[in-house]
């Protein structure tokens, strides 16, 4: 008897690991098809029923996928000029794709995402040769020394909604192309790029390990822009002498942002509106430190718009762009905290949306709003325990409290949205919020910058 145990054991275990593979690659499928529109209920069925719980579903989406595709392009060498075409409305460009000789399909590789300089009325030869000379040699030999891998969307249309959705686009292509480690995703840019980091980094902060915008942006403390940026680990480079202000305006940053420990540290170096290759070599030195937290204890946000989705155009462009129904780009997210859209018939004057929100301890969680009638809270275990029951306060009154089991639906969806598999939470709750508090001026930790 003893001598067919063996065996048995050996076909359980080999039948175990099939059944094990085929639900990796349904998670798969569903979470790299973005826009497929199907419901999850019949993988999460399937997840059940294999007794796979939301710790078990997090470890197989942080793990990647469960293949890649064999490398189109050579390590070591910057690729060709690449097709990319927008996930979200009618419009094509390209990019550029960098792969370290060090890449090992293995493991998980930071992400560099580089965004070139021009205009919006400049065509792709332009880009391409802007984004060559942001790229060639400074990043990419960084990109060799600490095994980034690198991709640069070109952009014709500059870098606002479409624009946007290029750099998305060319984001969602490498993480299925590669293994992309989603908390090591980093942004820079020189002049319109940097204008791009900027505005990414307030827009959708939450993607980003940390940003380095270089000589672009604007006066974001005049504009109120500046609120979102303390959740943020940003290196700012400018240069001595600067076309449209851009000195002033990064010294405006660096002098609010310094008052209130912004995890925030501005440069500014020699020459006019230029990119440096000692601020290079320090930044993406320290990029490696740097790692996306979803789950801080401290998030403040604001939100006015809440998503891309309109048609753009430009008189230089020759036509209308037109964006694609049921593809927007959401940017209601902060870390945590998800903005709903303001009530029918609320004024202009209160549609922007303001949130402190605080993890405290004894699984509470205090919101203070201007604003804002309903809020999505996600939760994960390293903000709550899922085994007590959790209280959330808004503006001093209890919007909800009780138990909240993890929701496999839910964390499938978040990663879907954008094919990010270290966007995981294991539940929302939507609460109700009464009247107005005052949102407390952001400060950082005191801890970087």
């Amino acid at each position: 008897m003893l001598r067919h145990a063996a065996p048995l054991l050996l076909a359980t275990f080999l039948a175990a690991q099939d059944d094990a593979a085929k639900l990796a690659l349904a998670v798969d499928a569903f979470v790299t098809d973005t826009w497929a529109g199907t419901s999850p209920d019949a993988l999460v069925a399937k997840l059940t029923a294999a007794k796979v719980d939301a710790a078990a579903l997090e470890a197989m989406l942080r793990a990647g996928r469960p293949s890649y595709p064999e490398l189109a392009i050579a390590k070591g060498k910057l690729s060709a000029r690449l097709p990319l075409a927008s996930e979200h409305l009618d419009h094509a460009t390209e990019h550029f794709v960098y792969v370290p000789k060090s890449y090992d399909p293995t493991k998980a590789h930071p992400l560099l995402v580089i965004g070139h300089g021009g205009s919006a009325a400049r065509d792709l030869d332009f880009g391409a040769e802007a984004a060559k000379a942001g790229m060639v040699p400074f990043w990419l030999e960084a990109a060799e020394r600490h095994g980034f891998l690198v991709v640069a969307p070109l952009s014709d249309r500059g870098w606002m909604q479409i624009g946007t959705s290029m750099l998305f686009s060319a984001i969602a292509r490498m993480q299925r192309d590669f293994h992309v480690d989603p908390d090591r995703v980093f942004l820079t840019g020189h002049s319109m790029g940097g204008h791009l980091t900027w505005r990414s980094s307030f827009w959708f902060g939450d993607r980003w390990a940390a940003v380095s915008p270089m000589s672009g942006g604007y006066d974001y403390v005049k504009s109120g822009d500046v609120f979102n940026l303390v959740n943020v680990r940003g290196f700012a480079t400018f240069s001595e002498t600067e076309p449209y202000q851009i000195r002033e305006f990064n010294e405006t940053m660096a002098t609010w942002m310094k008052e209130r420990a912004y995890p925030w540290t501005f440069t500014m170096g020699p020459g006019r509106h230029a990119i440096s290759p000692k601020q290079v070599e320090r930044i993406s030195s320290a990029f490696v430190d740097c790692r996306r937290d979803l789950y801080k204890k401290k998030v403040w946000a604001r939100a006015g718009g809440l998503r891309f989705e309109s048609a753009e155009a430009n008189p230089q462009w020759g036509r209308t762009h037109t964006w694609t129904e049921g593809r927007p780009l959401d940017m209601s997210t902060a870390y945590w905290l998800r903005f709903c859209d303001v009530a029918e018939g609320t004024p202009p004057e209160k549609h922007l949306q303001t949130v402190f929100g605080e993890v405290k301890a004894g699984n509470r969680i205090e919101l203070t709003t201007t604003n804002v009638r309903r809020i999505r809270v996600l939760l994960h275990p390293r903000m709550v325990d899922f085994e007590k029951s959790v209280k959330i306060v808004a503006n001093g009154k209890v919007a909800f409290e009780g138990r909240v089991e993890p929701d496999l639906a839910a964390m499938l969806s978040m990663v879907r949205e954008y094919q990010d598999r270290g966007r995981v939470f294991w539940a929302v709750v939507e609460v109700a919020v009464e009247g107005d508090g005052v949102v407390p001026d952001p400060r950082g930790d005191g801890k970087a910058g």
